[in-house]
């Protein structure tokens, strides 16, 4: 099943630019980290001003995706 989902990813991204989409989007990201930046701050501010109460259970639940971000990219 793995495999499957495996192959089919991989021809998506052949099609869609001949290399898988992360390095897409790194490459960007290092092309204008400005940009990235301003629209990641708007997402948290648009997530910040939904949750309002409960924001502490939502950066916990954020970390872990940070950290790994971070320590794989």
């Amino acid at each position: 099943m793995v495999e499957a989902i495996g192959r089919l990813y991989e021809k998506l991204w052949r099609q869609a630019g001949g290399r898988p989409w992360t390095e897409i989007v790194r490459d960007d990201q290092k092309q204008s980290p400005l940009i990235f930046m301003l629209i990641f701050l708007g997402f948290g501010i648009l997530l910040g001003k939904l949750a309002s109460r409960y924001w502490w259970q939502i950066l916990i639940g954020f970390l872990p995706s940070v950290l790994c971000g971070h320590f794989w990219w």
